[in-house]
This record gives structure tokens, C-alpha cells and sequence, in this order.
């Protein structure tokens, strides 16, 4: 579901100081690309 994609990948999470799971792993977006990565999933 979308809730559990941005939950997962795309939400900030405290125990990655504030990283996505996509940011520590080596995927770095500007705001305009993360806002088209909800509409794929």
C-alpha cells in the first residue's frame, strides 16, 4: 500500500539520524523528484 512505501522508504526515521532508508543507502533526491516517487508505487 502507499502508507507502508512512504513509511518504509520515503518517512525520516530517528534511529537513522533523521535519514530515509533511501538516503543511507546512497539514494539522494531533490524535493521535486521525492514528490514523483508516490506516484510509482
Amino acid at each position: 500500500s502507499m502508507f507502508v512505501f512512504f513509511y518504509n522508504f520515503v518517512r525520516p526515521h530517528s534511529s537513522l539520524n533523521g535519514l530515509t532508508p533511501a538516503q543511507v543507502a546512497g539514494l539522494n533526491l531533490n524535493d521535486k523528484e521525492k514528490k514523483k516517487y508516490p506516484l510509482v508505487a
